[in-house]
């Protein structure tokens, strides 16, 4: 299974395979996207970006067709909900009809998955996270890696990817509450997890009529939209008390292109005042050999992470939240 991340900036690849206990890198690269072959996160040149994942793929030696992919942005969207227990059929009606009154799409023109979480058995109530992305965006992927000679065996969310990349390389407590912040080309996605569990996801497509980290007040804004989820977190714990409030996050883990954004991290440190630090999705994992991994990756390691989390989909490492259905 090839893990692509396919951004406005660049593309990304990792492959790995299991090795005992452990999870062992077997090619890892990216490349720079063609300048205008994607905007935000709409792909206005199909024909190049096909073309990029195909060259990477030849200078990487990935003959296979099978890959998992991510959806991010206005496209998809994530919910935590509580159902009320009941059978698995009954369950998805009502995660469904929960979904519908939060989405901010129709759920007709989407692919929508669930998945249950552990939960008291005595408790009348479970939780759910539930993920839907918009049909016509899965499509138009799937329609870039065909030219490019590969096949889509499963879609995910960029959140669902960086919490399967942290859980493997972190191992965090259960109970403990972690904020990341994936800052990519063209899309912010910011997501709270208590143990690798994803509770609050946001995704804000960034305006890209330039380039935005060139913008003026661009370090501002990113910390500005990451306020707002925690603002999100204190409003459900108003409404469900044993929800985690924004005060318990115990570190921000940041990852993407767009954490070199200069003043970013001073900010940060300014406004929220909480630990700071850069997810390396290698961290607990082994290398095939030298070559597994180049210099251009080690320079670029902070962009690799949902790469990295959606290759672990082919080696049977559980799916942190759940994925979109390819």
């Amino acid at each position: 299974m090839i893990g692509l991340d396919i951004g406005a900036g660049m593309v990304k690849a990792v492959t790995l395979r299991r090795k005992g206990n452990k999870l062992v890198v077997e090619r890892a690269g990216l490349m720079a996207m063609p300048g205008g072959a994607i905007s935000g996160r709409q792909i206005l040149d199909p024909p190049a970006v096909s073309d990029c994942v195909k060259r990477l793929c030849k200078d990487l030696g990935l003959r296979g067709r099978r890959t998992a992919v991510a959806v991010a942005g206005d496209e998809v969207t994530h919910a935590l909900l509580k159902v009320e227990r009941s059978s698995v059929e009954a369950l998805e009606v009502l995660a469904r009809q929960e979904l519908g009154r939060v989405a901010p799409f129709p759920l007709e023109v989407a692919l929508v998955d669930f998945q249950v979480l552990d939960n008291f058995s005595h408790s009348p109530w479970v939780d759910v996270v539930a993920v839907a992305a918009k049909r016509a965006a899965v499509e138009r992927v799937e329609q870039v890696l065909e030219r490019a000679g590969k096949t889509v065996a499963i879609m995910d969310s960029t959140a669902c990817a960086l919490a399967n990349v942290f859980e493997i390389n972190y191992q965090p407590a259960s109970n403990e509450i972690t904020a990341m912040l994936h800052l990519g080309a063209a899309t912010m996605t910011v997501c709270i997890l208590r143990g690798d569990t994803p509770l609050v996801v946001r995704d804000i497509t960034l305006d890209t009529t330039q380039p935005w980290r060139e913008q003026a007040g661009s370090a501002e804004r990113v910390v500005v939209e990451f306020e707002r989820v925690l603002e999100q977190m204190d409003e459900i714990a108003d409404d469900h008390p044993l929800e985690p409030r924004s005060k318990q996050v115990s570190r921000l883990m940041l990852s993407g292109g767009g954490i070199r954004l200069r003043g970013l991290e001073d900010v940060l440190h300014a406004r929220l005042r909480m630990p700071l630090e850069e997810l390396n999705p290698f961290r607990n994992i082994e290398f095939a050999g030298s070559d597994a991994l180049g210099r251009l990756v080690w320079d670029h390691v902070h962009c690799m992470p949902v790469a990295a989390g959606l290759a672990m989909r082919g080696v049977d490492v559980p799916a942190a939240g759940s994925a979109v259905p390819g």
